[in-house]
């Protein structure tokens, strides 16, 4: 994989999280304390971009259908409200290596 250059680490510690396109993938990133995260920015469910950070519990939130996903490792763990029976085990997104260096948040994609 290769490391991408996203945004500056000033910036995603101001706004807390962000989603950013890396290649042909968006990602999510988020600044909690000292520690960086980085998820696939697309809702395993209908495909929305990933927006509200929720820095207490360390997940990031759909906007569209509420779903909740866990920073650390991906996995979702509140199913979206309008379906609440969904097999979330298998709707898991990607976790991304990252980095802050030089002043820039960089993704390894």
């Amino acid at each position: 994989m290769t490391w991408h250059k996203t945004i500056s680490a000033k910036a995603l510690r101001a706004a807390g999280a962000s989603s950013v396109r890396v290649g042909d993938d968006v990602v999510y990133i988020a600044a909690v304390g000292e520690k960086l995260y980085a998820i696939n920015g697309v809702c395993s469910h209908a495909k929305c971009i990933l927006g509200v950070l929720e820095v207490d519990k360390l997940r990031a939130k759909c906007q569209c259908h509420h779903a909740e996903f866990n920073l650390t490792d991906g996995k979702m763990v509140v199913p979206p409200y309008v379906s609440p029976d969904i097999l979330m085990d298998k709707l898991s997104l990607k976790v991304y290596p990252v980095r802050e260096e030089n002043g820039f948040i960089e993704v390894d994609a």
